[in-house]
């Protein structure tokens, strides 16, 4: 009991991303912090609302044991990416359950959303023996921007936000399109323009000092610096630990859409210094993106472009802008004939202009989870 009400009075943060940007390998140098308690990645809030879409809403009507159950199912099921399973080989489900179980049968004050974030959480903490005196803050993994606005709504939260080149974020999602062979290319795309918009209107929106934005190339070059910008925002002590990534406090060697479409084995061909390497990691890009693609995501995150101070291919004006926008219409679509590529064009290009102009709606109409 009392460690339930411990749980409950660390302040949660948030680490989320504009896209394929890297948020893995940040929650890798955090995972191992002993003021830090953080769960393989678990995007709750995203896991809520696919629930709530399949008509399974969690509320104070059913049972403890009957949440349990439901929000167990989620989010212990088997991932082909060993970093994302909330347990390692050797602990027990049947445990675990019990610990969420008891937090909810005793919790009678929180909100259900509350209740069930604290439940999980304070269970990962007991399966592996965490002391919470020495924890200062909770950071939450939502892998997708679109349930961040929940955080601040329940958790009052601070965030940090992923962010590297949008040709280089938009190429590596491509280039995952060649290893999922039964992904259309236009769903592949629309989810990676999803998230860039998604994540830039909410930037918009929040107050400035409740985000910080880390540029996945200014951590390349240096780690150090920008580890300590971070701990400074969290609040916690710098230690040697964020400079390293784990995963359950096991070494993780990282992943990388060119060379496996799940966590990496083995090291990188070349060392991780010059893999990442601000030009060896433009040639990637380069390879992947042709110039008309590039024009699209220079057009369309012109001022995420500007104020980040990436490099243009293109000089925009009023005629490469409308070029650069007709071709986001008209690109990136794949049908297996002529019918359902006309019905499918329409829906590809209405759907474009409501992650555009209406994300947040577009999400709701075309059953983007």
């Amino acid at each position: 009991m009392k460690n339930q009400e411990k749980i409950k009075k660390i302040p949660v943060m948030v680490i989320s991303t504009f896209g394929h940007c890297g948020i893995d390998w940040l929650h890798s140098l955090i995972d191992s912090h002993k003021e830090v308690l953080i769960i393989p990645p678990l995007s709750f809030f995203r896991n809520i609302e696919i629930l709530k879409r399949k008509k399974i809403n969690l509320n104070s009507s059913l049972s403890s044991k009957a949440i349990t159950n439901i929000i167990v199912k989620v989010i212990l099921k088997k991932s082909e990416h060993e970093s994302y399973n909330i347990l390692s080989k050797n602990q027990s489900k049947s445990v675990f359950k019990k610990y969420i179980n008891d937090f909810l049968t005793a919790e009678k004050n929180l909100n259900i959303e509350k209740k069930l974030f604290f439940a999980i959480h304070y269970a990962f903490a007991k399966i592996n023996k965490i002391n919470l005196d020495k924890i200062k803050i909770i950071v939450a993994h939502e892998h997708a921007p679109w349930n961040c606005y929940q955080y601040e709504k329940h958790f009052n939260s601070k965030f940090v936000f992923m962010l590297r080149d949008p040709r280089a974020s938009f190429a590596g999602s491509l280039r995952i399109h060649k290893r999922l062979k039964n992904t259309p290319i236009n769903f592949i795309f629309d989810m990676s323009l999803s998230y860039m918009v998604s994540a830039q209107k909410f930037f918009k929106k929040i107050n400035k000092k409740k985000i910080l934005v880390l540029r996945n190339e200014k951590m390349h070059n240096n780690l150090k610096y920008e580890m300590k910008k971070l701990s400074k925002w969290f609040n916690i002590q710098f230690n040697k630990s964020l400079l390293n990534p784990t995963f359950l406090g096991k070494k993780w060697i990282g992943d990388s859409s060119y060379l496996s479409r799940v966590d990496l084995k083995k090291s990188y061909p070349i060392s991780e210094q010059n893999y990442y390497k601000s030009i060896n990691v433009e040639k990637r890009w380069r390879s992947v993106l042709d110039k008309n693609t590039i024009l699209i995501i220079e057009t369309v995150f012109e001022k995420i472009m500007i104020r980040h101070q990436y490099k243009f291919d293109n000089k925009l004006n009023v005629i490469t802008r409308v070029f650069g926008y007709l071709s986001l219409l008209l690109r990136f679509n794949q049908f297996n004939n002529f019918f359902y590529f006309i019905i499918g064009f329409i829906k590809s290009a209405i759907r474009r202009i409501f992650i555009i102009f209406f994300s947040k709606q577009s999400r709701i109409f075309f059953d983007i989870v």
